[in-house]
């Protein structure tokens, strides 16, 4: 998917689409490089719910679409936009039982595959529309155009 395309999906449930901007992998080299990752995140993405996309910028590749912000019963979100997202622990590692911080994961991604530069794609929900809504329609269409998910998400 292009991002002219996500723009297109996306469209009548948004308020608007932020332009990716760029994780450098040498980021994490600097001693300060987790603390500059949760800087930039924090600069650049404001505190709001919706969706966000990892792309490997070289390859032009999606490899990873997730949302923040669910919605409860009484019909209120709860309190974890896409900035606290993308810098909160995501989850528990099974083999040391501590907790894996986002920018430790981005660091091991962008390791891992290769990846030199991050971009990340960040699309806010209007008010009355569930970011789960969002993220299911661009994992949908990924789908239907690759036959397969993006490499990070594990189902749908």
């Amino acid at each position: 998917m292009t991002l002219d395309e996500i723009k297109a999906v996306t469209q009548p449930y948004t308020d608007k689409l932020k332009e990716d901007f760029i994780i450098d992998r040498k980021i994490f080299a600097e001693a300060s490089g987790r603390a500059n990752y949760n800087k930039t995140v924090r600069e650049k993405i404001e505190k709001k719910v919706g969706v966000y996309i990892w792309l490997d910028d070289t390859r032009k590749e999606i490899i990873y679409i997730g949302k923040a912000g669910s919605i409860g019963r009484d019909g209120s979100y709860k309190k974890h936009s896409i900035q606290n997202r993308l810098t909160a622990p995501r989850g528990k590692n099974k083999a040391t039982n501590k907790y894996i911080q986002t920018n430790d994961y981005v660091k091991a991604i962008m390791t891992e595959y290769d990846i030199s530069h991050l971009s990340i794609v960040v699309i806010y929900s209007k008010e009355d529309e569930p970011p789960a809504y969002i993220e299911a329609l661009l994992l949908y269409h990924f789908y239907k155009k690759n036959k397969r998910l993006p490499k990070l998400n594990n189902s749908f």
